[in-house]
C-alpha cells in the first residue's frame, strides 16, 4: 500500500512539473524534451546525436527529430565532424544560449510553488531524501 502511494505521488508530481513546464515552454515553440537536449548540449558541447540517445537511455530517432526541430528553430548549431560524415557535432546557437539562461528559472519557480509551505528544513530533507533515491536507483 505505501509503495502505490508513493508511486502515484511520484508519477503526479512529474505529471505537475510537466503541465507547469509546458505551459512555460509555449513561447519557445518546444517541448520539456527538448530543453533537456540544449541542457545536454550546454554541458557537453560539440556533443552529437548517438551521444545524446545514449545519455538519456532513448531512441536515436527521437533525439533526430528533436534536434532537427531545434536546429530548424535556430536553437542549435550542427556541424558535420569530420571524422565521421554521418555524425554533426552540436553547440548552442547565440538564440540556444539565451533561452536557456532565460529557462533556468523553471525548475527553481516550479520547487518554490510546490513548496510554499515548507520550511527551509523540510526543503532541505526533501531534496536529501530525492537525491539519496535518485543515487540507490537500480539502472544508472
Amino acid at each position: 500500500m505505501e509503495f502505490e502511494l508513493v508511486n502515484k505521488y511520484k508519477t503526479e508530481i512529474n505529471k505537475d512539473f510537466r503541465k507547469y513546464a509546458e505551459s512555460v515552454l509555449k513561447d519557445y515553440d518546444f517541448t520539456i524534451a527538448n530543453l533537456k537536449y540544449l541542457f545536454i548540449i550546454e554541458r557537453n558541447k560539440g556533443i552529437n546525436l548517438n551521444e545524446i540517445a545514449t545519455e538519456l537511455n532513448i531512441d536515436k530517432a527521437m533525439v533526430t527529430r528533436g534536434i532537427k526541430k531545434l536546429d530548424e528553430l535556430g536553437y542549435v548549431n550542427k556541424v558535420q565532424d569530420e571524422n565521421d560524415t554521418r555524425a554533426y557535432k552540436l553547440s548552442l546557437s547565440e538564440k540556444g544560449e539565451k533561452s536557456l539562461l532565460s529557462l533556468q528559472h523553471i525548475f527553481k519557480e516550479w520547487f518554490e510553488k510546490v513548496t510554499y509551505d515548507f520550511t527551509e528544513e523540510e526543503k532541505n530533507l526533501y531534496v536529501k531524501l530525492m537525491k539519496k533515491v535518485y543515487e540507490n536507483r537500480l539502472y544508472k
